[in-house]
């Protein structure tokens, strides 16, 4: 039996109002393992949490469909983070761009997308990002709110190979839906032909776009078998390793790691504080920029010693600092976590300055250095005063291998990196470049030369598989 994920489907629409257990239960004799069913309205959440109570593989985000922006009483950030605490919330949207249509007035949309996107990275939940002929300002946009912090999915993908590359390029990933079956998407296939299978979904998008051969009907679940089957022979790959492929796609992107029981409305207990010897680290975010093949949060448990660092949420730095009760005790506070710390900036000094304000106590981060390509600006003046020691990933000697071993989502990232370094070092008196022992490829002496030498800090050597 394959194991498959509908990544969008909308089954609160009253096209499912009366049978929807048997479209789930189909979808169930079908395969799907996960449905995602996805608000077009924050006034669809509360319902749609009560609707799938009794069905704990199916999940819901937080979002307002371009098409209804125009309606909603309240699109701000907070309303839209108001909704998002519940467990199976997995991802703000469906949002983003529509200019096909154009019910609600362009301005409006993007100023709501920009929403959306603010409170997914606060939330550290994915994106799901609707977009029809609004290429070009969905990109811009994208790029102004740095949504490639929370990455997501642009959803239905019908765009340009252009478009294709660079969601791949911003760490996005596509979702195919039964559109790629139509006989008159032959551009839309050749495109699908050449795109890496560990960056793809699929869906339904149900109760539309009724895949071939149920073109013109009302489109379920258990459908969604036929855009894997389409998607497996364009690539000339076995039917079972594309529904594996796409379904551990899903579970990632979603942090949806098995088919859990029914969620209740209690918050999920997680660890946002933890000692290692002297020192005590803060976990602040699941978020990376980075996919680094040798990381073992992609391929296992985030687990760190005995600590199991899974985050569904991000914390607030009241929570943070809670959780951190009477750190006298410590002799260095350390930003780490099992993501990057400086996705979470603002939380990240507003905990800074309130450690420093109870003593002298060191303050260190672990970063990745790609908080100012992030950001699109210099943000190491902020660390003045607050930041006592950096330690940044180098990681390797060249670009091209930093590539290849970090699989950065944004390009120019080694480069970004090293501008970094030299930025902080005016900043925070203690900066160390660090570079991993055993990985193929990597030359530590170079890297120890790159960080003394060319860079003027000190340098570290870490070890594979060594954690914390």
């Amino acid at each position: 039996m394959i194991r498959l994920a509908d990544s969008h489907a909308h089954l609160n629409f009253p096209d499912f109002q009366d049978d929807l257990p048997a479209v789930l239960r189909r979808a169930e004799e079908a395969g799907v393992a996960y449905i995602n069913s996805i608000a077009t309205r924050l006034s669809e959440v509360e319902p749609l949490l009560a609707l799938l109570r009794d069905y704990p593989h199916v999940y819901t985000s937080v979002g307002i469909h371009p098409h209804h922006v125009a309606e909603a009483p309240d699109a701000s950030v907070e309303a839209i983070m108001a909704h998002c605490h519940h467990p199976k919330v997995v991802a703000v949207g469906e949002t983003g761009l529509d200019f096909h249509y154009e019910f609600s007035p362009r301005e409006q949309q993007e100023a709501v997308f920009r929403n959306h996107i603010r409170a997914a990275r606060e939330m550290g939940l994915p994106l799901v990002v609707h977009t029809r002929e609004a290429e070009e300002q969905t990109r811009r946009i994208m790029d102004e709110e740095s949504a490639s912090a929370c990455g997501g999915v642009i959803h239905c993908f019908t765009g340009s190979a252009a478009m294709a590359n660079w969601a791949l390029e911003q760490g996005f990933h596509l979702s195919f839906s039964g559109i790629l079956t139509f006989r008159a998407a032959r551009e839309l296939q050749e495109i699908a032909k050449t795109l890496p299978l560990e960056r793809l979904l699929i869906e339904t998008d149900a109760p539309y776009l009724a895949p071939i051969p149920y073109r013109g009907k009302r489109n379920e679940s258990a459908w969604v078998v036929r855009v894997a089957e389409t998607l497996a022979t364009l690539q000339e790959r076995p039917l079972e390793e594309v529904a594996r492929i796409t379904t551990e796609n899903y579970c990632r992107l979603f942090r949806v790691g098995a088919v859990a029981p029914a969620n209740s409305a209690e918050p999920v207990k997680e660890l946002l504080a933890y000692p290692i010897g002297h020192s005590l680290y803060l976990n602040l975010t699941k978020a990376c920029t980075l996919h680094c093949d040798f990381c073992p949060k992609w391929h296992g448990a985030p687990v760190v010693h005995q600590y199991d660092l899974s985050l569904r949420r991000h914390p607030g730095a009241a929570q943070v600092l809670q959780a951190m009760g009477d750190f006298s005790a410590y002799r260095e506070i350390v930003f780490c976590g099992f993501g990057e710390p400086t996705l979470r900036l603002d939380t990240l000094l507003e905990v800074a300055s309130a450690i420093k304000q109870r003593g002298e106590f060191r303050v260190r981060i672990n970063t990745d250095g790609l908080a100012n390509r992030v950001f699109g600006q210099d943000v190491t003046p902020r660390f003045r005063g607050l930041i006592d020691a950096v330690s940044v990933s180098l990681n390797a000697q060249d670009a091209a291998t930093y590539e290849r071993l970090c699989q950065p989502a944004l390009s120019g990232s080694y480069e970004a990196v090293l501008a970094f370094i030299r930025a902080v070092k005016a900043h925070v008196p203690d900066v160390t470049a660090t570079a991993i022992q055993g990985l193929e490829g990597v030359d530590i002496e170079a890297c120890r030369r790159i960080a003394e030498v060319d860079l003027g800090v000190r340098f570290r050597v870490r070890y594979l598989d060594r954690l914390g």
